[in-house]
C-alpha cells in the first residue's frame, strides 16, 4: 500500500470519529434531557378571578416549580381552593404534592384532603391518596380509596367521581356507608 493510501484511510478514521463525537450530544433521547424551571417559588399564594371580579380559583404551595416546555407546575404540600360562582369558598383540597397542567386539570397525590366549606356541603371532607381534578368540565376522579365524613354519614370505596360545581360525589366501588341519626 501507498503512503496516499494510508493518509486518505487515516483521514476518513478521523472524520468518522469526529462525526460519531459531535453527533452524540444531538442525539440524546427526549427523557435524558435536563429539564430546569423556567422560575421556583416558595411559600406561593395565587387567587384568579373571573370577569365579574369574583374569586373562582386560589392556589397555595410550599413550594412549586413551573416548567413551560412541558405547561406544568410542580408543588411541594399545595392547597387548592375553589369558589363557587358567587365568589363564595366552596372546596379546600390539599395533598403532599401536585401537579397542575396550564388551565386544564390538576392531580394532587399522598394524604390527599378535601374540605367542603359551604354549610350544606353534601361532604364535610374527603380523604384518599391520589386525586384528578378537571377543570374544564368541572370533574373530579380517583382511582384510589376514598373516605367521606359527614354529619350524617361515613363511607368508603375505591374510586370516585364527582362534580365540583354541584359539590356531588360518587363512590364506584366497593362501597360501605354509615349513616347516623340526626
Amino acid at each position: 500500500m501507498s503512503r496516499q493510501t494510508w493518509l486518505f484511510g487515516g483521514l476518513f478514521v478521523a472524520a468518522l470519529a469526529t462525526w460519531q463525537w459531535f453527533d452524540r450530544d444531538r442525539s440524546a433521547p427526549a427523557s435524558e434531557q435536563d429539564f430546569q424551571p423556567d422560575f421556583v417559588a416558595t411559600n406561593l399564594s395565587s387567587v384568579q378571578y373571573n370577569r365579574q371580579g369574583l374569586p373562582y380559583r386560589g392556589m397555595e404551595a410550599q413550594h412549586a416549580e413551573y416548567y413551560e416546555s412541558l405547561s406544568m407546575t410542580l408543588m411541594k404540600k399545595p392547597v387548592i381552593l375553589l369558589y363557587s360562582p358567587d365568589g363564595q369558598p366552596q372546596w379546600r383540597l390539599s395533598g403532599n404534592d401536585g401537579t397542575i397542567n396550564t388551565g386544564d386539570n390538576a392531580v394532587l397525590t399522598g394524604n390527599v384532603v378535601g374540605k367542603g366549606l359551604q354549610p350544606d356541603a353534601l361532604v364535610d371532607t374527603l380523604t384518599t391518596e391520589y386525586l384528578e381534578m378537571d377543570f374544564i368540565n368541572n370533574r373530579l376522579r380517583s382511582n384510589q380509596k376514598v373516605r367521606l365524613e359527614s354529619p350524617q354519614y361515613q363511607a368508603e370505596g375505591t374510586g370516585l367521581r364527582g362534580r365540583l360545581d354541584q359539590q356531588t360525589v360518587e363512590l364506584l366501588n366497593e362501597t360501605r356507608a354509615t349513616y347516623f341519626n340526626p
